[in-house]
């Protein structure tokens, strides 16, 4: 984001107002003393939404937040979106960026959903998603790793 100022000169008079920025908020400060006159203009952006669903939001989230959660070997942060069974499977191996694991998709199912990750040479981890028909919490019931 760019500000302008123009020049101001010693005598106060003269001075141009900084552009406004198109996209942030802008906080202006100013200060005068008895022969001077300062302006600073602070800008902001706003922080871009995470990727990640809420957890509690929906199905897919909880299975991202599982997802991550192993990839930072944080078993308390996946134990909030699953199942004990769901969580000692996933975690029986451990996460290495060089498995070059990537999401593929999620798919619905009686009560669940499926949430696919897959790897080069075809080996698939498949995140199983209760959802909340009939009431039940959403949570992650069950990781495998096929085959």
């Amino acid at each position: 984001m760019l500000a302008s100022l123009s020049a101001c000169s010693g005598n106060g008079r003269d001075r141009t107002a900084p552009a406004a920025p198109t996209t942030a908020e802008a906080n202006t400060t100013s200060s005068t003393s008895s022969s001077s006159s300062t302006t600073t203009v602070v800008t902001s952006t706003t922080a871009a939404r995470p990727t990640t669903t809420s957890p509690a939001a929906s199905p897919e989230g909880h299975a991202t937040a599982l997802y991550e959660a192993w990839m930072r070997a944080d078993q308390g942060a996946a134990g909030r979106v699953a199942q004990a069974e769901a969580v000692t499977a996933l975690f029986a191996r451990r996460w290495q960026a060089g498995d070059g694991w990537t999401f593929s998709e999620c798919t619905g199912a009686a009560g669940s959903l499926i949430c696919t990750w897959r790897r080069p040479g075809g080996q698939e981890l498949l995140l199983r998603v209760r959802n909340s028909t009939g009431g039940l919490p959403i949570t992650v019931s069950e990781a495998r790793f096929q085959p």
